[in-house]
């Protein structure tokens, strides 16, 4: 769901073991007859090193209901304002959303990886006035493995926009690609420790079949915390570490009922 791929915590005691798993690992899949309300802050900019320099700032709230032990819904308001240069030309853009989903758990873990799907689909997406923005969908699946207190997981997606009429013009988005490998650390019952590789892609997109800019490719490393606090809260903040064309902060807040 989204960029952004957040974890809560269990953690049963015996007499002779802690098991514990890390927050985010949990978070993938909300429980049956639970409710859970999130909301998040990202904050994305350009390196100086590139031709063109910019900064995004986005931010969303949503609703999740666990319907089964293997399926949930949920449902997503999202807002983002993009402010971009190239030289002395500078332009902004700015948006909102709202999108449907669903997350199932396709394969419970054993000896072999879980494996969970993830589906969205935007139903209202708008621009601000005298600019269009147009719906689109995500396409994910997640596949993770534990070995307490360690998780490691391999995440892959894919965000299409459809083919769209501007003016007298046909313009075909090119679809955006992502790869995360990532392992999990359990600290204790209430801090998770969580890293990951990224690459990106963005295929290149056409105008009346001419291409109009080409395909993007973006690497790097990613890091975060997960803090499990007063009981049905949790937060999560990450970072890129290194990027060798952007750089940015997440800011993620879960409360489930």
């Amino acid at each position: 769901m989204a960029r952004f791929l957040s974890l809560i915590l269990m953690c049963s005691l015996s007499q002779t073991l802690l098991a514990q798993s890390p927050i985010n690992i949990e978070q993938l899949l909300t429980k049956p007859a639970v409710w859970q309300i999130s909301s998040s802050l990202d904050y994305r900019s350009t390196s100086p090193a590139s031709v063109q320099r910019g900064r995004q700032l986005s931010g969303a709230t949503g609703l999740r209901y666990g319907l089964t032990p293997r399926l949930e819904v949920n449902a997503r308001v999202s807002g983002w304002q993009q402010r971009q240069s190239r030289g002395e030309l500078q332009w902004e853009q700015q948006g909102r959303s709202v999108s449907i989903g669903g997350n199932w758990l396709l394969k419970r873990e054993s000896f072999l990886p879980a494996i969970l799907l993830e589906a969205r689909g935007e139903v209202v997406s708008r621009g601000r006035r005298g600019q269009r923005s147009f719906p689109g969908a995500r396409l994910g699946v997640t596949i993770y493995k534990s070995s307490d207190p360690v998780v490691l997981s391999l995440r892959a997606s894919m965000d299409v926009q459809r083919t769209y009429r501007f003016e007298d013009l046909t313009i075909q988005p090119g679809a955006a690609w992502s790869l995360e490998p990532g392992v999990n650390f359990a600290v204790n019952a209430n801090v998770t420790l969580f890293g990951s590789a990224f690459f990106d892609r963005r295929n290149a997109s056409f105008q009346d079949g001419i291409r109009l800019n080409n395909a993007q490719e973006r690497i790097g490393l990613r890091g975060g915390l997960a803090l499990a606090v007063a009981g049905r809260h949790s937060l999560f903040v990450s970072g890129d570490l290194a990027s060798d064309q952007q750089g940015g902060m997440s800011l993620q807040w879960f409360y489930k009922f």
